[in-house]
Order: C-alpha cells, then structure tokens, then sequence
C-alpha cells in the first residue's frame, strides 16, 4: 500500500523539492489501484516531510470509510496520463506539479493559481535553513509542459481555470517576490493588476563587447524586459540573493544594460509591499512602452486589495510550526557561525 500525496499535500512537497524524480514504468492506473491510507503510512509521512501541514491530503481510487485523524481522503476513478504520480520516497507518490496544479485550481483565485504555478515553473525551492529562506533548483515544469499535460487528460478537473491561469505565469524567476512583482504588473485589471503585458522573465540578452567589459560577463539576465522597448525592471532586494557579492554584480549588470541603450526600473522590496507605489512604477513604465494606464476595471482597488492580501510569500502552505522551529534553529546557529542543514 503506498500514499498518494493530493492538491495541498503535493503542492507542500513541490514547493520545497530539489528536483523532480524521473517517471517510473508501471502505468498510473496500477498506481492509483495501489493507493492506500493506513495509521503506519501516515505516521511515517508525518516523520519523513515534518513541513507537511496537516491534515494530509492523500488520493486513492476507491474511499468509502470514515475520514482518517489529520488526514483527507481523495478519491478518483478517472484515467490518468503516464507520468502523473511520481515517487518521492520510499512507498509516498505524489500528483506530478501539473496535476497537482490542476488540484489546486478548483480551489483557488485566479492570482493564486498564477503564484503556485510560477513557483513550480521557477528556480527555486523553499528552504528555511538557507539564505535568505531559498534555495536554487531547476524548474519542476514549465507553461509548454502544464499545457501538454493538460491536452492529454482534458477532462481533469481544475483544467479551464488553471489555462486561463497559464497565461500569466511567470518561468526561471529567483524568487517569490520577483514572481509576484510581474503579477502587479502584468495581470490585468480585473484581477488587479496594471496590466502591462509582454514582459519576458529571466530570459538572457546578448550584450554588446562594451557592455560584457562593463559586467564582467557574457551573459545579462534582467529580471523583466520588454525587449523591443529595450526597457528593464530590476528587483532590488539583497536578501534575495545567495551571496554580498551579488550587490556589486547588480550594480555592474544594471550599467551593462544601460550602456546597451536599455532603460533600468529598479523596484525595492519596499515599493512592492506598497500599492501607492507600485502605481507609480507602473505609470512610468507605462510612460517608457508609451502606453496610457488605465485602470477600467470596476471596484479595481477591492481586487488590488484582494492580489496584496495574497501577497508574494509562500510560507503559508507549509507546516506553521515545522516553519517556526526550522527558522529558530537556523538563527540560532547563524549566530553561532554555523550552517543549518535541512532536516528532511
């Protein structure tokens, strides 16, 4: 018997996994048939994944018991596509990140799905023992991998709200608030946002030889661009990065880009807590793309209010007390000058 982590329980995994397993051979029918709950598998998934708030979600093909204590039974008949349950450990499987958006979808926003599904589609995971509470991992998924997943099992539901979301999602950002400051901007009015459209996320540029002497590299990776208008919006915020050093490597990436010719927006973490000022960051981009704002949607401060309450961070779909615990430690042996190690 293994458990199958579902919706919230899979999402919690994801947002903190290193990498993504590869599929397994045997087909999704046989291992959703193989799903099972018992008192053993959830007290050892509670030992195993301590970030896992409860109650567990977990998915099998028949349930027509009691609910389980700190458990949710899902349970699903329908066929599923190779690939949608992948192992993360030892007898624990989990719906692959789309699936579990699709999950996610039927029961969240609009902006919501947008956040989760751009922190599986992103370059990183969270990690309370690390700087700056992230860590760096390739991409789960991407929008071209949710859209094909979403073409081969078209009648799963959560798929309408969770396309609409793929329009908005963001790819290869480094964190959170980077994700969240292209939804302010970008998502339309109704839900929100300015609706500036047509940003790339963390797509590489080829800089001239001058501005390479300037960076010091070969490569410039701007936060967002739109690259016709040659126009860049920096993310500033230093406990964002993993090291000190990457303020000076800012600074040199930021006069590469305008020795390019391309105009530099930096945006603070402070700006982007504060919807005052972020309408006037997004007026002067608006002015630079020579694009009027305007805000047509009705009761768009309501949904403005609505998007901030949502807010960039994602600590609130792990573990509170797991959380709390992990960063305690972490200070503590920060100011000891020692380094945490994950305990999961």
């Amino acid at each position: 018997m293994r458990l199958i982590l579902y919706g919230p329980t899979a999402l919690a995994w994801w947002l903190t996994a290193r990498t993504r397993p590869e599929a397994r051979g045997t087909t999704d029918d046989s291992v959703l048939q193989s799903g099972g709950v018992s008192a053993t598998g959830l007290a050892y998934l509670r030992e195993r994944a301590p970030f896992l708030p409860m109650p567990h979600h977990v998915l099998t093909r028949l349930w027509n018991r009691p609910q389980p204590p700190g458990c949710r039974v899902h349970s699903s008949r329908r066929p599923y596509p190779r690939g949608s349950f992948l192992r993360v450990d030892h007898g624990i499987l989990a719906a692959c990140p789309e699936l579990c958006l699709a999950h996610m979808a039927q029961i969240l926003s609009l902006p919501q799905i947008v956040r989760i599904g751009s922190a599986l589609c992103s370059e990183f995971a969270l990690d309370p023992t690390s700087r700056g509470g992230l860590l760096r991992r390739r991409p789960l998924t991407d929008v071209a991998r949710i859209e094909s997943y979403l073409d081969r099992c078209p009648s799963v539901d959560g798929s309408r709200p969770l396309r609409e979301a793929l329009l908005f999602m963001t790819e290869h950002a480094y964190s959170p608030p980077e994700v969240f400051m292209r939804m302010v901007l970008g998502l339309p009015a109704r839900f929100g946002g300015f609706g500036l459209t047509g940003s790339t996320a963390n797509e590489r540029l080829a800089p001239t030889q001058r501005a390479q002497r300037v960076a010091g590299r070969r490569t410039l990776i701007p936060d967002l661009c739109w690259p016709e208008e040659k126009l860049v919006v920096e993310y500033d915020s230093n406990a964002e990065h993993l090291a000190p050093s990457q303020i000076t490597q800012d600074a040199k990436k930021r006069l590469a880009l305008e020795a390019d010719g391309y105009a530099v927006v930096t945006v603070t973490t402070s700006q982007l807590a504060s919807t005052e000022s972020m309408e006037t960051v997004a007026r002067e981009i608006g002015r630079r793309l020579h694009r009027r704002l305007r805000i047509r949607a009705s009761g768009f401060h309501r949904r403005q209010t609505e998007l901030y309450r949502i807010g960039w961070s994602l600590d609130g779909y792990l573990d509170q007390q797991w959380l709390t615990r992990q960063r305690a430690k972490t200070q503590a042996m920060a100011s000891r000058g020692e380094t945490a190690e994950p305990t999961w």
